[in-house]
């Protein structure tokens, strides 16, 4: 008697192949759309409603999908962020934009940033120090708040509002300095600057005496898939002195993203 391949499912177990692709099609399914209900799911993908249902609470298990109490839609969580971030931490992202950080370092005066999105949070993958014995360090893999900092909000100024909601809550911000927003619709106007301008800023909202200054960097499908930044003591790094750097910030972000397919 022949003996059977690894891969094949054993007499009452499930089809485990065909189970994480019918998962995968669910989270790509998500992903294109800016939220779906179990039904409009199952009707997309051609699944019965019970088997949607399992594989979304499998997903919502791992943090991959998640859904909003007040609408019942579904949308991809904080993992599947996460896996993004390491596909462009992989994907030269930083090679491309070392020759950049160096260049804005060298200009400001202050420390560069490459920051993309991490889940809930925005999280530092390269950087470029200045000179200056007094300056902003973020080491890679810091986390930074995403309604807090200039890099965070850059991530999510242009995104569908239900999705910046998916992500930080209805509910009151946390407070890090007496600066920080914590009302939704005073972050909402911000966010409502940063798109006209093309730059965000912050000055001691995550820390006191830190300011920053971001600009978001586009990708191929048209959403910032990372943000440039600089960072450094409020006492230097000015209203006025984000003035000055906006518009060389803003036009490195779009280089960067055209270098990537933006």
């Amino acid at each position: 008697m022949a003996r059977q391949a690894e891969s094949d499912p054993q007499p009452g177990q499930p089809d485990t192949s065909r189970v994480v692709a019918r998962a995968l099609d669910v989270a790509l399914a998500l992903a294109a759309a800016d939220g779906l209900t179990r039904a409009e799911l199952a009707l997309r993908l051609n699944l019965p409603a019970t088997t949607v249902l399992r594989l979304l609470t499998t997903l919502s298990a791992a943090r991959m999908a998640e859904m909003d109490p007040a609408t019942q839609r579904w949308t991809v969580g904080p993992a599947a962020f996460r896996l993004g971030a390491a596909f462009l931490r992989r994907g030269g992202l930083g090679e491309r934009a070392a020759p950049i950080l160096r260049g804005l370092a060298a200009g400001s005066g202050e420390t560069a940033l490459l920051v993309v999105a991490d889940g809930d949070a925005a999280m530092v993958v390269g950087q470029s120090s200045p000179a200056h014995p007094v300056r902003a360090d973020l080491p890679d893999g810091a986390r930074l708040p995403l309604h807090a900092t200039a890099a965070g909000k850059a991530l999510i100024a242009h995104l569908p509002l239900q999705r910046v909601q998916a992500l930080l809550g209805r509910g009151a911000f946390p407070l890090h300095t007496d600066a920080t927003l914590t009302d939704q619709g005073e972050l909402t106007a911000d966010l409502a600057t940063i798109r006209h301008t093309g730059v965000t800023r912050d000055a001691g909202e995550w820390q006191a005496g830190l300011s920053s200054i971001a600009a978001p960097v586009f990708g191929g499908l048209g959403e910032p898939v990372a943000a440039l930044a600089l960072a450094g003591p409020s006492a230097r790094l000015t209203g006025a002195r984000m003035d000055q750097l906006a518009a060389t910030l803003a036009a490195e972000a779009r280089a960067l993203g055209r270098a990537l397919g933006g």
